[in-house]
This record gives C-alpha cells, sequence and structure tokens, in this order.
C-alpha cells in the first residue's frame, strides 16, 4: 500500500514543474531506514579504522619536526629562499666531486704530512696577515690537496705549490687580493714573480679550472642560523674547522659533514648538549654521524706539544674569544694529553654531567631570588 500510495503522489505532481520533479526522487521522512543499511556503514568503518590502524603501524610519520627557518627570507631575493633545497642538493654534489683523495700522499715521493703541516702552518699566517676571508683559506688549502694527489712534487717545490694555491684561492674570493709582488716578499725572495705566475697556471690546468669547491662556511652559517646565530659556538666552530685544515685525519672528510661536527662539539662545549630537530634537518646530519669526527677534532685539541702554534695563537686572541684556549682547558678535563677519545662512550656520562650543573645552577639561582 505504501508503495502504491508513493506512485500515485508521483503521477498527480505537475510535470512542467522542474522543482517538484526532483522532490520526487528524495527520500519522504516517513520512509523506514533499513537497519541493515547503518550496519553495514559502519562495518565499514571499522574496516578502514583498522587498516588505517595498520598502514600508521608501518609507514613512518611525516610530522614536521623542524621549523621552516627560510620561511621568513621569502622576500629576500640574496637568501633565494625558494631554491635553498635544490642549493643544498648541488652543494653536497661539488663537495665531492671537489673532494681530494685521503691517501694522496702515498704518491708523493719526497713531501710527507708533516710538511704539509708547516706548510698549511704558514699558510695560517699568510692568511691572518692580510685578514682576509674565511672562504679564501678553505679554498686555498683545497686547491693545494688536489694538486697534490695529482702530481708528485719535490720538496724545493712545496712552498711555491703552496704560494701559488693562495694567490689563486683570493683572487677568486675577495674583492682586494694581495698582489704577486706582495707575496714574493712574504716568501722572503725565495719565490719570483715568474715562478709563482707559472705556477698558478700549471695548477689551474692541472685542475681543468675547477674551483667550485664550496668549503665549510656556508654549511657553517646555515646551521648557525637553526642555532639562533649564537656568536660564541659559532666562533669555537671555526676554530675547529681550521683544526680540520691541518689534521691528516679530517683531510679526507666533506666540508657539510666538518662543519656540523665543528657546530656540535661547540655547543657540547658550551654546554648545550642537545642537538635538536632544526639543527639536524639544517647541518643534513644527525648526532650519531658527527660523534666520530668530533672524536678526532678533541684528540688533535689534547695533543702535547701543540702541533700548529700558528692557529693555536690565533684563536687565543680576545677577538676570538680566547675559544682555543678554553676548547683545550676543557677536553683536559675530561681526557689526558695525548690520549685516545671516544665521544661515543664518553657522551652520556658528559650530557649528565652538564644536566646536573644546570640543575645546580638554577637551584642556586632560585635560591638567591629566594633571599
Amino acid at each position: 500500500m505504501e508503495i502504491d500510495d508513493t506512485q500515485h503522489d508521483v503521477k498527480d505532481a505537475p510535470k512542467d514543474d522542474e522543482e517538484e520533479g526532483q522532490r520526487v526522487f528524495k527520500r519522504r521522512h516517513t520512509d523506514e531506514k533499513p537497519v541493515i543499511h547503518a550496519k553495514a556503514l559502519d562495518d565499514s568503518q571499522v574496516e578502514a579504522d583498522k587498516v588505517a590502524a595498520e598502514l600508521e603501524a608501518v609507514e613512518p610519520s611525516d610530522i614536521q619536526l623542524w621549523d621552516d627557518l627560510d620561511a621568513d627570507d621569502w622576500d629576500d631575493p640574496v637568501m633565494v629562499s625558494e631554491y635553498v633545497a635544490e642549493v643544498c642538493v648541488y652543494l653536497k654534489e661539488i663537495e665531492l666531486a671537489t673532494l681530494p683523495k685521503a691517501d694522496y700522499m702515498n704518491n708523493q715521493e719526497e713531501i710527507t704530512w708533516e710538511h704539509r703541516g708547516i706548510l698549511v702552518d704558514w699558510l695560517l699566517q699568510l692568511h691572518a696577515r692580510y685578514n682576509l676571508l674565511a672562504e679564501s683559506l678553505f679554498l686555498c688549502i683545497n686547491v693545494l690537496d688536489r694538486f697534490l694527489a695529482s702530481r708528485p712534487i719535490s720538496i724545493s717545490k712545496l712552498q711555491l705549490v703552496g704560494v701559488a694555491s693562495f694567490f689563486i684561492a683570493t683572487k677568486f674570493e675577495e674583492t682586494y687580493a694581495p698582489s704577486v709582488k706582495e707575496l714574493v716578499i712574504m716568501t722572503e725572495k725565495r719565490c719570483t714573480v715568474e715562478e709563482i705566475l707559472k705556477a698558478e697556471r700549471y695548477i689551474l690546468k692541472t685542475l681543468q679550472w675547477d674551483l667550485r669547491a664550496p668549503g665549510p662556511m656556508g654549511w657553517l652559517r646555515r646551521g648557525s642560523k637553526a642555532d639562533d646565530c649564537e656568536v660564541q659556538a659559532r666562533t669555537i666552530a671555526k676554530y675547529l674547522l681550521e683544526v680540520g685544515l691541518v689534521e691528516r685525519r679530517l683531510v679526507c672528510l666533506v666540508p657539510s659533514l666538518l662543519s656540523a661536527a665543528s657546530l656540535w662539539l661547540a655547543r657540547l662545549i658550551l654546554g648545550r648538549e642537545e642537538w635538536t630537530p632544526n639543527l639536524e634537518h639544517y647541518t643534513t646530519y644527525s648526532e650519531k654521524e658527527l660523534i666520530p669526527v668530533a672524536s678526532i677534532m678533541v684528540e688533535y685539541v689534547i695533543t702535547n706539544p701543540i702541533q700548529h702554534e700558528s692557529l693555536y695563537k690565533k684563536y687565543a686572541h680576545r677577538r676570538y674569544f680566547k675559544c682555543s684556549v678554553y676548547v683545550l682547558h676543557w677536553s683536559l678535563e675530561r681526557w689526558q694529553e695525548n690520549g685516545h677519545v671516544s665521544l661515543a662512550k664518553d657522551i652520556e656520562f658528559i650530557k649528565e654531567e652538564l644536566r646536573r650543573q644546570r640543575e645546580m645552577t638554577e637551584a642556586e639561582d632560585e635560591d638567591e631570588e629566594g633571599s
């Protein structure tokens, strides 16, 4: 009867009324809703929830733990924030392509790592003498190492190669580079103008004019941005980066890794042991990846006697917060001179020590406020 009544209503409806025609297909409020439909809906929802739970258990969470620090630079054309991800990928490729071989000294017949260390120490003095950009120093050592990895040279030509590499790097990076005549004077006339210019051409030809090596300073600035641009940590990190220039075990490591390890160790020395998601994202390295590199840096620092006086004295100046002295004292409080350092074993103890010191300081501050 109910079906017949519905059909009768439809027949009586005006056919030329569009609105009434559409109403025919709508469910009447008095129609019974079959219970089976609701049950089927509930079953499907339960099944969907079950599948979703299984997927969550298998697939990693896509929750973003880091902050988008580049978003604030969207209106600054110099920062090119819209291309920053592509730039970082490109730099990762280039730093691998311009990395010197770790064992290149095996192909040298006359010079050794000790000779290289003496030369780099002198180049550090030369760099400080002209107060040049850090990028010039890192490019100079990169050019030097890549050339030595390609050509065996006599020990009598080592300083010439070093000063020519310095000349190349400063012309590439600096607005006002030292002249070749000034460099002749700095070598105490052991090299002539003609020799330096000839060595410059020969080095560039050997390297196929490839001066793309990015160096660690760009990575340090990016990591420091995630560290709120804290000056002391960045200064200690710069010192540790220059340790990477003279420590033979660090020569073969990419600049991005050296930069991240330097910043991590600098923060640890200053009592800020947490490696935040922002720091991990913007340096592109986890704490676990950085600990072995930081261990080598600490071993260099606690070596007695000091291996490279120029580097130590440079960062013992007030301009650099006397950070080389501070790092040495901090390291010797935890490890013996000339000892082996394994931060992987000691890191939890160091972090616990820092937490206790922080709690004691907070408690003392509360007592002073209360009194």
